[in-house]
C-alpha cells in the first residue's frame, strides 16, 4: 500500500468515527422528552409558520427558537425513520424540505405508528435548527 492510499485509508477511518460519535450522541432518549416536556412552551405555533420564519432568516429564526421548547401544529406530510433508527414525522409544508421534522424516541414509537399522513396532530419538542427541513427533537404528541 503507498503513502497516498495509507492517508484515504486513515481520512476514512477518522470520519467514520467520527459521524460515529456525533450519530450516538444525537439520539433522544425517554429521559430529555420528559424533561421537555415538564417545560412551559416558548412559543406556539404551526409548522408552515415556523418554516416561514425560518426561510426568511435562518439567523433571526435560530436566535429566536434554537435550544427553546416549542408547540407546533400541522398536517402531517410523511412518517418514517431516520438513519439512527428514530421514529419521526414531517409536519408542514407542502413539498421537498419545507416542513417541520419532528423526532421521537423508540419507547414512543408504537403512538407514531398509529398516526396517519393527512392527520392533524399538536407536537411538544425542542427545536434545533434547520437541516433541510426544521428540526425538533425530543418531541411528544400532544
Amino acid at each position: 500500500m503507498n503513502r497516498q492510499n495509507l492517508g484515504k485509508n486513515v481520512a476514512s477511518v477518522l470520519l467514520f468515527l467520527v459521524l460515529g460519535i456525533l450519530a450516538v450522541g444525537s439520539t433522544d432518549t425517554d429521559t430529555d422528552t420528559q424533561k421537555v416536556q415538564s417545560q412551559a412552551p416558548s412559543y406556539t405555533l404551526s409548522a408552515d409558520q415556523l418554516y416561514s420564519e425560518y426561510d426568511s432568516n435562518e439567523v433571526a429564526a435560530d436566535a429566536k427558537y434554537k435550544g427553546k421548547v416549542v408547540i407546533v401544529s400541522g398536517t402531517i406530510q410523511d412518517i418514517g425513520k431516520d438513519i439512527m433508527d428514530q421514529a419521526y414525522i414531517v409536519i408542514g409544508g407542502q413539498g421537498f424540505l419545507d416542513g417541520v421534522q419532528c423526532t421521537f424516541t423508540k419507547g414512543q414509537q408504537s403512538s407514531v405508528a398509529r398516526l396517519s399522513k393527512g392527520q392533524q396532530v399538536i407536537v411538544k419538542g425542542e427545536v434545533t435548527g434547520k437541516m433541510g427541513n426544521i428540526l425538533v427533537k425530543k418531541t411528544s404528541l400532544q
